[in-house]
């Protein structure tokens, strides 16, 4: 059964008279018994909008990536192409009003109307029935995870969460921008790092390893299940530092944000 988004402010008249799209609408439910898949998701959202109906999301996201609707204060709007698509070989003869559709029952869970590709992962988002929330999941086996965006943050916004929620981020991002002070490697195999004014030094004694941040006198032993996933000396570093401090992710959390939305920049986004 199909999820509707929360309903919208009554649509304008479009060059395709509402009582036609609502009878091309009831036509294509019909064919859906002998066809899955009887229409595409773009065609049966610009039915619903000059119907006077809300699209579904995965109707509303095959809208605007083909750039026939955008979004007007949360609610989807026809841009001029998607008014002349409505406007091609309508006719404005009055048709007979057919009775409005009663409303669906919600589906008993998220229903998925996005596949969402960063990189070599796939990520499918689902609408939550009744409510703007979304959720996401890695795979068809995997339980669905809430996400605190939504579709009115944009899905660069999405990308960026689902990114932050599926890797070790804060880990990631202090590995790749941290840098090496050379000039500080002593005899007994300290070495110093800096993070955009945050200073470390980490050496190794046996099976373990020390931490001493800029300015404490006292090395700390960095606990062991901390460093497990860990295989070089950068990497111990980085993951070290992430264990140690504990406000690090209050303290560059914006950061770590704004670089996984770069990451994000290239995800692509495709209708269910």
């Amino acid at each position: 059964m199909t999820e509707r988004i929360a309903p919208a402010p009554p649509f304008a008249e479009t060059a395709l008279p509402r009582a036609l799209a609502q009878r091309m609408l009831a036509l294509i439910d019909a064919l859906g018994e002998y066809d899955g898949r009887a229409a595409s998701h773009a065609l049966t959202g610009l039915l619903r909008l000059a119907a006077g109906q809300a699209p579904t999301l995965a109707e509303r996201t095959s809208l605007q990536i083909a750039g026939l609707i955008a979004l007007d204060q949360g609610h989807p709007a026809l841009t001029p192409e998607g008014q002349a698509v409505l406007a091609c070989e309508t006719e404005s003869q009055p048709q007979p009003m057919l009775p409005t559709p009663q409303p669906e029952e919600p589906a008993a869970g998220p229903a998925p109307f996005a596949r969402l590709k960063i990189g070599g992962a796939v990520y499918e988002v689902a609408g939550v029935p009744a409510s703007d929330a979304l959720s996401f999941r890695t795979d068809p086996t995997a339980d669905w995870c809430a996400l605190d965006a939504d579709l009115a943050a944009g899905w660069s916004e999405i990308a960026a969460e689902i990114l932050q929620r599926t890797r070790n981020a804060l880990e990631d991002y202090v590995r790749m921008h941290m840098i090496r002070r050379r000039e500080e490697e002593d005899p007994a195999g300290g070495n110093g790092f800096d993070l955009y004014g945050i200073g470390w030094e980490v050496r190794e004694a046996g099976s373990a390893l020390l931490l001493r941040l800029d300015g404490e006198a006292e090395w700390q032993t960095v606990p062991a299940p901390a460093l497990a996933h860990a295989a070089g000396f950068r990497e111990r570093a980085a993951a070290a530092l992430v264990a140690q401090v504990r406000d690090l992710r209050e303290r560059i959390g914006e950061d770590v944000h704004a670089w996984a939305k770069r990451l994000a920049a290239g995800a692509l986004v495709e209708p269910v």
